[in-house]
C-alpha cells in the first residue's frame, strides 16, 4: 500500500464469518502516529463522521464524547487497513465467495458457544 498520509482516508476491513464472505468496511481518517510502546508505534485514526464534523482529535482543544480514536499496530496496514483500492478488491473477492458457497448465513452460538481470548 505504500506510506500512509496523514489526513487521508483508509478502510478497516473486517469479516463476520470465517469464509470471509461478510464483509464490513469502516472508513477512518490517519491523524499520524502515536508514541512507541513495546518497540512498536501504533498508528492513530479517527472515525470519518466527528473528523468532518471536528476536526483532527490531535488538534482538538477539548474531548467530545462522539469524537473515536483507534490505535492501529503497523503489522495491520495492508491486511486489516486499506486504501480505497484495496478494499474494493478485497469485498468484490468476498461477494465472489459469497456467491460460490451460495450466499452463507451467520450462525448463533449463544453464550454456551461464545468464547473471549484473554
Amino acid at each position: 500500500m505504500g506510506r500512509l498520509e496523514v489526513g487521508h482516508t483508509y478502510y478497516r476491513l473486517t469479516f463476520a464469518d470465517r469464509d470471509l464472505t461478510m464483509p464490513g468496511v469502516q472508513p477512518l481518517v490517519y491523524l499520524g502516529d502515536a508514541d512507541p510502546q513495546d518497540g512498536q508505534i501504533p498508528h492513530i485514526f479517527q472515525d470519518t463522521v466527528s473528523y468532518v464534523r471536528f476536526g483532527s482529535r490531535l488538534e482538538m482543544g477539548r474531548d467530545h464524547d462522539e469524537v473515536f480514536v483507534y490505535f492501529v499496530s503497523p503489522e495491520e496496514v495492508g491486511s486489516g487497513i486499506l486504501n480505497v483500492q484495496q478494499v474494493a478488491t478485497a469485498v468484490s473477492a468476498a461477494a465472489q465467495r459469497a456467491v460460490a458457497l451460495n450466499s452463507p448465513k451467520l450462525s448463533v452460538v449463544g453464550d454456551e458457544g461464545w468464547f473471549s481470548v484473554p
